[in-house]
C-alpha cells in the first residue's frame, strides 16, 4: 500500500467528507475517491461507509486506519531522522497569540540559556487548529494551545498545562464599570473580537449557546484578527472583548483596563502543549517542552 494512499483514507475518516478531504490534501474529489476505491480493492473490502452524510470507517477500515497511523508516524520519524543528519538544529514553534503574549518570552529565555546551540528557531501565531495541523504536517516541531473539552489529537503526543481564565475587560472610559455585570450589558457595547477558529471566540460562542443567544444578539461586534489591535483598540475606549487575563494582566494593574465577569459564564478554556514523539530526551522539543513544565512548575508528563 503506497502511504500516500493511507493518509488519503485518514484524512477522509478524520474529514467525513471526500470534498472536505480533497481541499485539505490540495486534490480533485475524484482522486480522492480513486484512491480509497485502490486501497478497497487492495485489501479487499469497504474501508468506508458512504450510506450516510458522513463517511464513517467500517470494522475492516478501523483496522486498516489504526495500521496507517502507525505507518505514516514511521515514515515521519524516518525521515526526520535523515533529515537530522544533515540540517541545521532546528526548532518550529506555534501557539496562539496570547500565550505567545504572555508567556512565551519567558519560556524562550530559560530555553535559550539551557541550550543555546539552536541555530534555527522560529515561532508563529495561529489558532488552534491551525496549530495541530502544522504539527501533524511536519510544519511544526511542537505547538501550545488553548481550546474547548472536545479537541481532538489523534494520535500526537499531548500534555496538559495549567488552564486560562478569560474575563470580560473594557478601558475605565467606555463600558461598565462594575466587577459582575449582565450578557445584556455587555450586549449594548461595542464588541471586539477575532474570527471563528480563535478559541476565545470558540467559548464565548459555547457561553452565548447557553443562554440561547449567539453573536448576532450584540449590538455592533468589531473582529480584528490582529490579537494586539484588540487590545489596542480596548485600551483606546473602542470597545469591550472576551480575552487571556494573562495577556491584560500589565494593563488591570496599571488600573488602564477593569474586568468585568458576568455570573454563570464558563471562564476557563483549556491548555495543552502538543508535539510527534521526541527523539531523546536531548531533542530539542524535549528541551522546550521541558522549559514549558518549568516555567508552569510542572513535572514533564504530569
Amino acid at each position: 500500500m503506497e502511504t500516500q494512499y493511507l493518509k488519503t483514507l485518514l484524512i477522509a475518516a478524520e474529514e467525513g467528507s471526500f470534498s472536505r478531504a480533497a481541499a485539505k490534501l490540495h486534490l480533485t474529489q475524484s482522486a480522492v475517491s480513486q484512491r480509497t476505491k485502490s486501497l478497497e480493492a487492495c485489501c479487499g473490502m469497504q474501508l468506508l461507509d458512504r450510506s450516510g452524510a458522513v463517511l464513517e470507517p467500517t470494522a475492516a477500515g478501523r483496522i486498516v486506519l489504526e495500521g496507517a497511523r502507525r505507518i505514516l508516524d514511521m515514515e515521519e520519524q524516518m525521515m526526520q531522522d535523515l533529515r537530522s543528519l544533515t540540517d541545521r538544529q532546528h526548532l518550529y514553534i506555534c501557539c496562539t497569540p496570547a500565550f505567545g503574549m504572555a508567556h512565551l518570552p519567558q519560556i524562550l529565555k530559560r530555553f535559550m540559556q539551557e541550550y543555546g546551540e539552536v541555530e534555527d528557531l522560529k515561532f508563529l501565531f495561529g489558532a488552534p487548529l491551525q496549530a495541530l495541523d502544522g504539527v501533524k504536517n511536519g510544519e511544526f516541531d511542537v505547538a501550545v494551545i488553548e481550546h474547548l473539552a472536545d479537541m481532538d489529537f489523534g494520535t500526537m503526543r499531548h500534555m496538559d498545562l495549567p488552564q486560562d481564565e478569560m474575563i470580560f475587560v473594557s478601558s475605565p472610559t467606555y463600558g461598565p464599570t462594575a466587577h459582575d455585570i449582565t450578557l445584556a450589558d455587555i450586549q449594548e457595547c461595542n464588541f471586539i473580537t477575532r474570527r471563528d477558529g480563535c478559541s476565545c471566540r470558540d467559548l464565548l460562542s459555547f457561553n452565548l449557546k447557553g443562554t440561547g443567544g449567539n453573536m448576532a444578539d450584540f449590538r455592533r461586534v468589531m473582529v480584528l484578527d490582529d490579537f494586539s489591535l484588540i487590545i489596542k483598540e480596548v485600551l483606546a475606549g473602542q470597545g469591550v472583548t472576551f480575552i487571556s487575563r494573562s495577556a491584560v494582566q500589565e494593563y488591570l494593574d496599571e488600573g488602564r483596563l477593569l474586568e468585568h465577569h458576568v455570573p454563570g459564564f464558563h471562564c476557563y478554556r483549556h491548555r495543552s502543549i502538543v508535539a510527534r514523539e521526541c527523539e531523546t530526551s536531548a531533542s530539542l522539543k524535549q528541551v522546550f517542552m521541558r522549559c514549558v513544565c518549568h516555567y508552569f512548575d510542572l513535572e514533564p508528563g504530569e
